[in-house]
């Protein structure tokens, strides 16, 4: 399971799902089970999925996210992108 976090010296910040609505929204990450507003943190199982949205957030907001599972951050090959 795979999920989008930003974590900064300013601010922890994970991508959440409306459950009601095809949105997402960047709030604060308040832990991978906990809810923001009635929100989960979206999770994929795929890495392929979790790379697109990545990318999709970048080309709308101008912020990378790192990738994170139930382990940790994630590397790869996509860093280079940044």
């Amino acid at each position: 399971m795979f999920y989008l976090r930003k974590n900064d010296e300013n601010e922890d910040r994970a991508v959440y799902k409306h459950p009601r609505h095809n949105r997402y929204y960047r709030n604060q990450f308040e832990g991978i089970e906990n809810k923001h507003q009635g929100m989960k943190v979206y999770t994929c199982k795929t890495l392929k999925r979790i790379l697109e949205l990545r990318i999709d957030l970048y080309n709308y907001c101008g912020e990378w996210f790192d990738v994170y599972n139930e382990h940790g951050i994630v590397h790869g090959e996509w860093e280079g992108e940044i």
